[in-house]
Order: C-alpha cells, then sequence, then structure tokens
C-alpha cells in the first residue's frame, strides 16, 4: 500500500559540517567573552602590555603618570627670558626704590607720574603684568596698576599705581615681565 503524498513523514535535514564549525566557533566565541568579562579587570593587566595609542583620551590621570620621566614640555621653552621686580614706592615724588629683582641690572625711576622699571634688554615685544603689592607680608591698600612700554626706553616698562577708584596713588607693586 501506498501512502499519499501528503501524509509522508517530514525530514528533517542535517545540518552540513560547514554549519557545525560554525556554531561551534560561535559558542567558543561567546563563552570567552564572557569569560574574560567577569575575570579580567584592571588588576589583571601587567604593566607596560597596553600602548598608549589603544586607551580610551582623557582616561588617565596624574597619579597614573610619572612627570618625572615626562621631559621639556615643548611649550615650556618658548620664553627666553622672565624679568621681575618688587618696586617699594611711598607717597611723594621721585621716591621708589626697588626692593628686590630677577636680575642685578634692573633698576626703578620715578617721574611724570610712574615709575619707569629699566631691565636689561629690549623688553619692547614682552608681554608684561604688575599688581599692586608690597615687599612685605601686609596686605596692601586696594587698588590696581597699570603698565605699558616707555615710549622713550625700549628697554623699560612703565608702572602707574591707582587707588580702588581709578585716582593715580604712589603704591608699592611687582611686576613681571615675559620675553620671547
Amino acid at each position: 500500500m501506498r501512502i499519499p503524498r501528503t501524509s509522508r513523514t517530514l525530514r528533517v535535514p542535517r545540518p552540513s559540517p560547514a554549519m557545525v564549525v560554525a556554531a561551534i566557533a560561535l559558542i567558543v566565541a561567546l563563552a570567552g567573552t564572557a569569560f574574560a568579562a567577569q575575570n579580567i579587570n584592571g588588576g589583571a593587566i601587567k604593566k607596560q602590555t597596553i600602548g598608549g595609542g589603544k586607551l580610551k583620551h582623557k582616561t588617565l590621570t596624574g597619579y597614573q603618570i610619572n612627570t618625572n620621566k615626562l621631559g621639556v614640555v615643548p611649550t615650556a621653552r618658548r620664553a627666553t627670558h622672565t624679568y621681575w621686580a618688587v618696586v617699594n614706592n611711598p607717597a611723594g615724588p621721585g621716591n621708589a626704590a626697588l626692593a628686590r629683582a630677577s636680575d642685578s641690572g634692573i633698576s626703578a625711576v620715578e617721574g611724570g607720574g610712574a615709575v619707569a622699571v629699566v631691565l636689561p634688554a629690549n623688553v619692547s615685544g614682552c608681554a608684561d603684568v604688575a599688581a599692586r603689592n608690597n615687599a612685605g607680608t601686609t596686605v596692601p591698600n586696594p587698588g590696581f596698576a597699570q603698565t605699558n612700554a616707555a615710549p622713550a626706553n625700549a628697554n623699560a616698562i612703565e608702572v602707574r599705581t591707582r587707588d580702588e577708584k581709578g585716582a593715580p596713588e604712589d603704591a608699592d607693586f611687582h611686576l613681571v615681565v615675559i620675553c620671547p
């Protein structure tokens, strides 16, 4: 007797050898990733086994970086010379005096409402900043200091000190000049 075609048993196709190998490879890969995720952490990584190019941006802090091994930072070499001066300028004309300075060739001369701090080199292309302060440890009076290049001397910076309202006032100050 013949079984009609519609009621025949369905045959399940066998997987090919390539399919068996692919399935095994997938299972091994997933198991290895799961194992690594649970068992490998930062403490399991040996020193000097991960290159700097493989690290995520901004993941290292100062704790992990040995600053003694960094060497000279290129931008730190930009300034060829830095001058500074601390000037005592009590009330009264012509009595400003240098308290201390970075170089022996620096002097301070008061006149025309300003103190000209004369430096040992041309500072016309340098950056300068001054602030009211004093040579000691007492708190200075409120106010500010203004700087500009001296029009008559390329080696000098003129400093004008003012009170908190902006009126001219003789006062002690610190000056810093940074040259390229």
